[in-house]
This record gives C-alpha cells, sequence and structure tokens, in this order.
C-alpha cells in the first residue's frame, strides 16, 4: 500500500504543480539520517515523500491521527505521532529506533507551519539536534520553494548532510540544542526564492 499511495500522490503533484527536485546526490547512503526540511504548507511532507528516491518515516503531529482513516494512511506512509506540547519520549525512542535501523528519518525543525510565507524562519526546537546527537546520525537540511499555486512550480532541494560530530561528547542545554539548529534553519531559508 505505501507505493500505492506514493504513487497516487505523486500523479497529483506531478498533473497540478512543476516539480523541481535537486540535490538528490547529497542524500545519504547505508545510513540512518535526519531530513530536515522548512515547513510552508500542508502540502510540504506529501511532497517530500512523494519524490524521495525509497521509503521514509516521518514525525507528525498527534492531532493527525484522530480520524482513523486518515490515521490509516499516514502510518502506512512511515508517520507516527508526536506531542508537539511536551517532551514526547515514546516519539523519541521511535526516532532513535529507526535511525539505529538506518532509515531515513523527516522531521521538520520548526515543528509547525511557518506563518512568514518563507521571509524567515520559526526557531528550531531543540529535538531534532538532540536526536541526531544522541543517535550520531547526520542531518540533511532540505528547503521547500513554492507559492503552491495551481500549475505553479515547487522546488525541492536537498543539501549536503551536517555532521554534529563535535557535540557528541558535549553535555548540551536545550538553548544551544536551538541555537544549532537555528543556524541549520537559516541555511535552508537562504535558498527561499519563490516566495
Amino acid at each position: 500500500m505505501y507505493y500505492f499511495y506514493k504513487y497516487i500522490v505523486k500523479l497529483f503533484f506531478m498533473i497540478f504543480y512543476r516539480i523541481q527536485i535537486t540535490g538528490i546526490e547529497n542524500i545519504p547512503e547505508n545510513e540512518g539520517f535526519i531530513i530536515a526540511p522548512n515547513h510552508i504548507h500542508f502540502h510540504d511532507p506529501l511532497i517530500i515523500g512523494a519524490f524521495y528516491p525509497g521509503k521514509i518515516n516521518l514525525m507528525a503531529k498527534k492531532e493527525l491521527f484522530k480520524n482513523k482513516l486518515l490515521a490509516h494512511i499516514i502510518t502506512t506512509m512511515g508517520a507516527f505521532p508526536v506531542d508537539r506540547d511536551g517532551n514526547d519520549i515514546k516519539a523519541i525512542k521511535k526516532s532513535l529506533k529507526i535511525l539505529k535501523e538506518k532509515k531515513p528519518l523527516l522531521i521538520f525543525p520548526e515543528g509547525t507551519r511557518n506563518p512568514y510565507k518563507g521571509k524567515n524562519h520559526l526557531d528550531g526546537k531543540a529535538g531534532v539536534v538532540l536526536i541526531a546527537v544522541k543517535s550520531k546520525v547526520r542531518i540533511v537540511p532540505v528547503t521547500v520553494d513554492s507559492k503552491y499555486h495551481i500549475f505553479g512550480k515547487i522546488k525541492v532541494i536537498y543539501h549536503e548532510p551536517i555532521s554534529l560530530e563535535e557535540f557528541y561528547s558535549q553535555k548540551l542545554s536545550s538553548e544551544e540544542y536551538i541555537v544549532i539548529i537555528n543556524k541549520i534553519l537559516d541555511q535552508i531559508y537562504q535558498k527561499m526564492e519563490l516566495r
């Protein structure tokens, strides 16, 4: 069912938008890593999932799982719930397990859709860097750039992976994690052109 849903979503976007994917060569092979995109539209996870060359797992807000049909579809597509209002230990453990199994994990560093239309980013969430450091995996920043007008362009840019190896032996505060992820978000938003 995974590839069936993926095909349907991909077909939809290919009909109604002009899709441009670049930087695929930056996607690591044979290792777990975090895909970290900006979040400007509710279509973002669909675009990334549909055009990613393989299967991905993703952290999704728990509210999406209240509808049984939607919960079935997104769970089939590799999503698992996270409580954005607190420290969701269960979601963190699930993330670490996925990465240990050398699978890609999609997490939106801003934690929610950005209302600023790509002009600047929200403060990043500490959890993304925390998970990357604990699991000793690299982060692949991704820029999703579009006005999401019908028949308009959607650009997805995979940047070079970022290693946080220098922090593996350090005990960082939440504020320090946020500083690190905000620098990554700066890089992501510098590539925004279509907003």
